[in-house]
C-alpha cells in the first residue's frame, strides 16, 4: 500500500543504504516477493522480503516489511533507468504479492540538480508552505485505502484542511502523499463538478463537499513523484474534460487499451495526452498510403478534440479525423508506445465534429483562459524537510512554465500552456488566507544539474541543462567510481531519443582520476538529449552507463 523512503530524496552519490521503512501490505503475509531493476540482470533480480511487524487498521491486518539495499545495489539501479529534471525518480522494481501475477512497480525519489533553496513558512505543527506547494500533516489520509479501496485516499480531509488555511481559489488541488503510494496507478484525476454539455458528462457540483464554496472543480492523487512530470499532469488535469466520448456510438468501434471508456480511442489527426491505446509520446502517422507508428514530435500537444473539449477549439476549426476498427493490436488492457516505424492495421471511419456532435450534443459551457493547481504534499506523522519542501516546490512552480520559456523533455512532452497551443495558462502560486503570499522566481528554465547527479563521477562544477550549438564547454572533473582503481577514459554519450548511436564526447583519465572533455555541438546536431556517463580502463570493451540524465537540449 505504501512505504516511506529513508532517505526522502536518494542522491546519485550516495555511498549508504537505501531502506523502504513501513513498507505497509494488506493482508497476513509472511512474505512477499519484489523484482528489483538492475544493470546486469536485465529481467530483474529476485528479491524475498520477510514480515518485520503487523498492525492492524479498520479489522484489517497490515503487514509491514523494511527491505535495506546497499550502495552497489544502488549502483545497478541507477546504471538501469534514467532520471532527471523531467522525471525526478528512478524505476525500483515490481512488486508481488503471494499467488498473484499483478505487479505494482515502485519508485523512488531521487534528488537532482542544483535545486535552490525555498523559503518555507510554518504556520504549526500540521501546516507549511512555500510559494508553490502546501504542505499538511493528514495521518488518514493513506490509511483509508484499507477500506476504501485502492483509490479511496481521504482526498475530503485533507480538502477541508488546505481550505482552513489556504484561499478558495483554484481549480484543482493536486495531491502527493509524501509516503510513497503502491497501486495500479501513477496518478487519478475525479471531478468535483462539472457545467459543461456535450461532453457526455453529467452536470453537478459537489465542491461543498471538500469545503470549497464552488470554485474548486476538481481533485487528483499522484503517487511516488509522477506529480513532478508534464506527461502526467498534462493528462490528469485534461481529465477534467474528458475522455469521456462514447466512440462505440460515434465510430461504431470496439473499446479498447487503458480503461477505454475514459480515454482516448487510436486515431490519426494528431497524439492525444489521455490515450487509451498509445501514450502521448507516440502518434500514428500516413506512410505510404498506409498508416505506422510514428515519434511524436516536439511539443506533444493535445488533440483537436481534446482543445474542443475543453472549449477553446471552436467546431468548425476541428479538423476530420480518422478512427480505427482494431483498438486492440498493440496492447488490449494498456496504453503503450510501439516502436517506431510499426504498421497501425485495420480499417479506419473518417470522423467529423458533426459525427461527435450528433451523438453528444454541442459543448456548452465555461471556457478556461487560466487554470488554477495547488500542489499539495501530504504527510502522515511529520512536516516534511526543507529538503523536500525545496524538491516538491521547484518542481511544482517549473509545471507552471511562467516564462514561457520551457524546452519540450527528452520525450518532447511540454508543459501545460503549451499543449494546449498556448491558450490556457497554469498557475501554481500558493495564496494563503491570513499568511503572506510568496513570490519566488526559480529558474525553472535554465536549471543546472549538480556537480554529483552522474553516478560514479564529479564535475568540477554544475552541468547546464541548456547548450548552444557552435559553442565549446569544457566538462571537467574526477572518477568517484570505487570499483576499479585503473580507469583509463571516460565517454559523455548525448542520446535523442530513439537514436541507435549517441554523439559521443570522450577523453582519458589522469592516473589521479581527473579529466577534461571539449564538448561542442553542430547545427545538424540540435535536439533534446539524455547524458550517458561511460567508464572505460584498458582492455575493457564497451560498457553501460554508470547513469544517465535528461533532459539537456542544444539549440
Amino acid at each position: 500500500m505504501t512505504f516511506d523512503q529513508d532517505p526522502p530524496l536518494l542522491l546519485a552519490s550516495s555511498s549508504s543504504t537505501l531502506t523502504f521503512r513501513n513498507f505497509s501490505v494488506v493482508g497476513d503475509y509472511p512474505s512477499v516477493t519484489f523484482l528489483r531493476t538492475a544493470r546486469d540482470a536485465p529481467d530483474g533480480v529476485s528479491e524475498k522480503w520477510d514480515r518485520v511487524s503487523t498492525r492492524k487498521v479498520s479489522g484489517q491486518i497490515v503487514s509491514v516489511f523494511e527491505p535495506t539495499w546497499r550502495a552497489t545495489d544502488i549502483d545497478q539501479v541507477f546504471a538501469a533507468r534514467r532520471y532527471g529534471f523531467d522525471q525526478p525518480f528512478a524505476y525500483w522494481g515490481a512488486f508481488n504479492l503471494p499467488g498473484e501475477s499483478t505487479q505494482r512497480y515502485v519508485y523512488v525519489r531521487t534528488r537532482v540538480g542544483a535545486i535552490p533553496s525555498s523559503q518555507v513558512i510554518h504556520i504549526n505543527d500540521q501546516v507549511q508552505y512555500a510559494s508553490n506547494v502546501v504542505n499538511l500533516v493528514v495521518p488518514t489520509f493513506d490509511d483509508a485505502r484499507i477500506s476504501g479501496g485502492m483509490n479511496g485516499f481521504d482526498v475530503v480531509t485533507a480538502s477541508r484542511l488546505f481550505y482552513q488555511y489556504f484561499s478558495d481559489n483554484y481549480d484543482v488541488l493536486a495531491f502527493t502523499p509524501e509516503s510513497v503510494s503502491v497501486g495500479s496507478f501513477g496518478a487519478f484525476h475525479m471531478n468535483v463538478q462539472n457545467a459543461v454539455t456535450g461532453l457526455n458528462i453529467s452536470t453537478f457540483n459537489q465542491a461543498a463537499r471538500y469545503g470549497s464554496a464552488g470554485n474548486l472543480q476538481g481533485v487528483e492523487v499522484y503517487t511516488g513523484a509522477f506529480a513532478t512530470r508534464y506527461q502526467d499532469s498534462d493528462h490528469e488535469m485534461a481529465h477534467q474534460w474528458g475522455s469521456d466520448f462514447d466512440w462505440t456510438r460515434i465510430a461504431g468501434i470496439s473499446r479498447a487499451g487503458h480503461q477505454p471508456t475514459a480515454h482516448a480511442p487510436l486515431w490519426t489527426g494528431g497524439e492525444t495526452l489521455i490515450g487509451a491505446v498509445l501514450f502521448g509520446d507516440r502518434r500514428v502517422a500516413t506512410s505510404n498510403g498506409g498508416f505506422t507508428i510514428e515519434q511524436t514530435p516536439p511539443p506533444a500537444t493535445y488533440h483537436p478534440i481534446e482543445r474542443y473539449s475543453m472549449g477553446v477549439l471552436t467546431p468548425d476549426r476541428v479538423p476530420d479525423f480518422a478512427v480505427f476498427a482494431n483498438q486492440d493490436q498493440f496492447d488490449s488492457t494498456n496504453a503503450t508506445s510501439p516502436t517506431i516505424g510499426t504498421a497501425v492495421q485495420g480499417d479506419i471511419l473518417t470522423v467529423s465534429i458533426a459525427d461527435l456532435i450528433k451523438v453528444h450534443g454541442p459543448r456548452t459551457g465555461p471556457t478556461p483562459s487560466t487554470w488554477r493547481r495547488a500542489t499539495v504534499l501530504i504527510s502522515q506523522n511529520r512536516l516534511a524537510s526543507q529538503a523536500e519542501m525545496d524538491y516538491w516546490n521547484f518542481f511544482a512552480q517549473r509545471l507552471a512554465d511562467r516564462n514561457g520559456a520551457g524546452r519540450p523533455t527528452y520525450g518532447n512532452f511540454v508543459s501545460f500552456w503549451r499543449a494546449t497551443a498556448k491558450a490556457v495558462t497554469l498557475q501554481t502560486a500558493v495564496t494563503p488566507l491570513n499568511n503572506p503570499s510568496l513570490d519566488e522566481q526559480l529558474d525553472t528554465d535554465t536549471p543546472m544539474f549538480g556537480p554529483s547527479d552522474w553516478r560514479g563521477v564529479t564535475f568540477a562544477t554544475p552541468v547546464p541543462s541548456r547548450l548552444t550549438v557552435n559553442q565549446t564547454v569544457l566538462v571537467s572533473g574526477h572518477i568517484t567510481a570505487p570499483d576499479r582503481a585503473d580507469f583509463s577514459r571516460i565517454g559523455l554519450g548525448f542520446w535523442l531519443v530513439n537514436a541507435t548511436t549517441p554523439v559521443n564526447f570522450s577523453s582519458t583519465i589522469s592516473r589521479s582520476g581527473d579529466f577534461s572533455v571539449p564538448i561542442r555541438f553542430t547545427d545538424s546536431q540540435r535536439g533534446a538529449y539524455q547524458l550517458s556517463v561511460y567508464l572505460f580502463w584498458p582492455g575493457s570493451g564497451s560498457q553501460y552507463p554508470r547513469s544517465s540524465l535528461s533532459t539537456i537540449t542544444v539549440e
